[in-house]
């Protein structure tokens, strides 16, 4: 994955679910969006954000969905 932005959203979503989890569900919503890790601009992240923070939601509960989705939008500056 050379794109720094997916990078980031990886490393934030892997202190919630782990390295692994992570860079799975990093690819799926990005492919959810139509898009890919590799490609993915700034300008995607608040979509990719809410499909991130359901499945986050779902395996490590509300709050933590929220704070992973939040985290995700600021990187777009």
């Amino acid at each position: 994955m050379a794109n720094p932005l997916a990078q980031q959203v990886e490393k934030i979503l892997s202190a919630a679910v782990g390295e692994f989890i992570a860079k799975a569900t990093v690819k799926k919503n990005c492919e959810l969006i139509g898009t890919s890790p590799d490609v993915i601009t700034s300008a995607q992240l608040p979509e990719l954000a809410a499909h991130i923070e359901k499945s986050v939601s779902f395996f490590s509960g509300k709050e933590t969905g929220m704070e992973v989705a939040e985290k995700i939008k600021n990187l777009g500056g």
